[in-house]
């Protein structure tokens, strides 16, 4: 007999804003506890799940005795493995995955996630992963990875991010891309223009010159003053990242600077990046607008993060039944399982 609906449980690490939480929790898991040590980003949780526990603080001090969870989730530090800044491979955070191992050979959940940018297949940086799927292994989860584009997945932005999975004693398949039309900008953020209700949703205040240089700036073409691209309407997004990029003296920019708007002359607010991460309208985002944006360009769309747990929970649900298991190991991808998803929405609203 498989498990209650009350027996999806998750101990989440590294959660941020908690982008992967909210799509599990669309299939019907519970968050038992977050770890982060992101002090806004831990407003943010608290806001909006106060009845979570939320362990604020180095992972390294967060106590595992006498805790059970059917899965452990969670996104580890990516600076380190990213193509996008410097990549060091010596970055102390690339080590944390070893945290996140700490928690699941204590903890031994079911299934486990983990969650990074691409750049870890890097060869650079590879002996991380290498370890982090011996590891694992070792201690009987059958592992796979995938590297996933969020547009895939009902997602308007095209976000490719490396997947890691694994059940223990268990293979899980990957979900097969759900959307062949990817959904557009335009359909996330249209009717949010310059509405003055929407959470945070407050545009920035750019220089009169920036502002005229942007009004002639074409869909998909880049201000050679800020590297920075406009939107296509009707096309994904280019990554929603959390970094602040570079001026134009090549001076890296603090804050939070997302693409310029399809057809405004700003860029995108936090409500609009948010939206197109697939977050819903009633997330609000706490902490200063800096803090909001990178909490966002942290995140995992929680669209795909849904995808993922429907998938999870399935084959959870047949390993407990007994059911025989199918699926390939970690060298290649799994035989992929074919969900059903409601039908594709005008607006990304509220998909979390």
């Amino acid at each position: 007999m498989s498990k209650k609906r009350k027996d999806l449980t998750l101990i989440s690490l590294f959660t941020g804003c908690a982008g992967l939480d909210l799509g599990f929790e669309e299939q019907g898991f519970e968050t038992l506890v977050c770890v982060d040590n992101d002090y806004e980003a831990c407003k943010t949780l608290r806001f909006n799940r106060p009845e979570w526990e939320v362990h604020e603080g180095d992972i390294a001090n967060f106590s595992t005795s006498g805790r059970k969870a059917t899965g452990v989730i969670g996104g580890p530090p990516c600076q380190g493995f990213s193509t996008a800044g410097k990549g060091n491979p010596d970055d102390p955070r690339n080590m944390l995955w070893q945290q996140y191992f700490r928690v699941v050979s204590d903890v031994l959940p079911d299934f486990i996630l983990l969650e990074n940018v691409p750049g870890m297949l890097h060869s650079k940086n590879r002996a991380h992963l290498d370890d982090l799927l011996a590891s694992f292994e070792a201690l009987g989860y059958v592992v796979s990875y995938d590297v996933l584009n969020a547009a895939d997945y009902g997602v308007p932005q095209n976000r490719r991010r490396l997947i890691v999975i694994g059940g223990r004693g268990f293979s899980i398949p990957f979900p097969e891309p759900a959307y062949s039309t990817p959904v557009t900008v335009r359909e996330a953020i249209s009717d949010l223009g310059s509405s003055t209700t929407a959470a945070n949703h407050q545009p920035n205040s750019h220089a009169p010159h920036v502002v005229e240089r942007w009004k002639k700036l074409a869909e998909g073409e880049t201000d050679p003053g800020y590297r920075r691209s406009r939107l296509y309407a009707d096309k994904p997004s280019c990554t929603i990242r959390a970094g602040g990029g570079y001026g134009p003296r090549g001076d890296h920019l603090g804050g939070f600077h997302p693409p310029i708007h399809y057809e405004l002359p700003r860029q995108l607010t936090v409500r609009e990046s948010a939206r197109i991460q697939g977050f819903p309208d009633h997330w609000i985002l706490k902490g200063s607008k800096t803090a909001q944006g990178r909490q966002i360009g942290n995140a995992v769309a929680p669209p795909l993060a849904s995808a993922l747990a429907k998938t999870i929970r399935r084959s959870l649900e047949t390993h407990w039944s007994g059911k025989p298991q199918t699926g390939a190991g970690r060298s290649g991808r799994p035989r992929q399982m074919k969900i059903s998803f409601d039908e594709r929405p005008t607006s990304n609203r509220g998909n979390g």
